[in-house]
């Protein structure tokens, strides 16, 4: 199998929603297919793109000239995503945040309409709030309406996804995003900290993220006379913001920011419970990650938290990204703090039951359905 894969990130070296993606990759690498990352130029660095390489994978990079007007003549004589470039595969994977990255990529939707190659949409994200144009919509339903397979992390997502887009694909499925940490021993309970050690997990970008809402929960006054620490992990354009918002609220002694963690027990070694109050998720890594490793979480009820966060058993489940909700969720979880450590245990059960087959193994076994489908139609196999 000769396949592509095209990633919409740009702005980080990396982001969690590629992590199935690449794990599919490596897999089919492994097995002697033939695979091209298509690519924005900043996850070049990245150590994945070099795992992926040295595994064999080719890279080809996409760009995004400053001047609009440049781009669309670009384009027009010298397409990103001519169908020539696209038909040499036998499936294009196109891994997204939302439905509506399709059209952030300079040419790729005229490309994936024009090209005979069967495709599979990858999508990690959703939102009600997601502000989509009118023709935002239009295109994106050209594209449903054409593709061999939409995949999405969430049941959530996938619903939203249709109400949005008003169509509903005969082939979407959910396929969850994968564990890191599935088959590693649970993390030591902190034992050595006075107070409560509270993590956040995620790209640093509040308009998702939601970290301000986080640091106006805590500034309430409530929490100024409770023994707690707030570290922050992760790396995004609203670190400087987020710094400035904690001095404004006088948390700066209280509050850390640690940067990208790649080891996963390093944070959980040290922290009691995740704090995610999202605007928007798939169904997100940190998450996971931190169940698997026997930790409780506060989440907001956006994209798949509530499928795999059942309030007072393994977390506490905010009903918004609101001020109000979540400071309501955070008193439930501090009056109920003596029992985090067995909440934990509970959640990395769990997700033991729920974790189930590899889902990069899942992804590719798809890809690997539509690719022979087409193979039979093109070869007048199958009538």
């Amino acid at each position: 199998m000769k396949l592509a894969i095209i990633s919409n990130v740009n702005g980080y070296q990396w982001a969690g929603s590629e992590t199935v993606w690449h794990r599919a990759a490596i897999r089919a690498l492994s097995m002697g297919h033939d695979v091209t990352a298509i690519i924005h130029r900043d996850l070049m660095p990245s150590g994945q793109i070099r795992e992926f390489q040295t595994a064999g994978g080719s890279i080809l990079n996409w760009g995004a000239l400053r001047i609009a007007r440049f781009q669309n003549l670009k384009e027009r004589f010298f397409p990103s995503f001519a169908p020539k470039k696209l038909d040499r595969f036998d499936l294009i994977l196109v891994s997204l945040g939302s439905l509506p990255a399709l059209t952030y990529v300079p040419g790729l939707v005229d490309g994936l309409l024009k090209t005979r190659t069967p495709i599979v949409l990858l999508c990690q994200f959703n939102s009600d709030h997601l502000i989509i144009s009118t023709r935002e919509r239009e295109v994106v339903a050209q594209v449903i309406k054409k593709v061999a397979s939409t995949v999405f992390c969430s049941q959530r997502n996938m619903i939203e996804a249709r109400r949005q887009f008003a169509i509903q694909s005969n082939h979407s499925s959910v396929i969850p995003n994968p564990i890191r940490n599935k088959g590693e021993e649970a993390c030591p309970w902190p034992e050595d900290t006075e107070g409560v050690i509270f993590a956040t997990v995620a790209r640093l970008e509040v308009a998702w993220k939601g970290q301000d809402l986080l640091l106006d929960v805590l500034s309430q006054e409530q929490w100024k006379g409770r023994n707690w620490e707030l570290r922050i992990y992760g790396v995004g354009p609203d670190r400087e913001y987020l710094e400035k918002l904690a001095d404004f609220y006088h948390l700066s002694e209280r509050v850390s920011f640690k940067g990208h963690c790649e080891n996963i027990r390093d944070i959980w070694s040290h922290s009691h419970i995740l704090l995610l109050p999202s605007h928007g998720e798939g169904t997100p890594l940190a998450a996971l990650e931190a169940m698997m490793a026997a930790r409780a979480v506060v989440a907001t009820d956006v994209g798949g938290n509530s499928e795999v966060i059942r309030d007072g058993i393994n977390g506490f489940i905010a009903e918004g990204a609101t001020l109000t909700s979540f400071s309501k969720a955070m008193e439930r979880a501090w009056e109920a703090k003596s029992t985090w450590q067995e909440m934990g245990a509970t959640a990395r059960r769990l997700m033991n039951e729920m974790a189930g087959s590899d889902s990069s193994e899942e992804l590719l076994r798809l890809c690997e359905r539509h690719t022979k489908k087409d193979v039979l139609i093109k070869s007048g196999r199958e009538s």
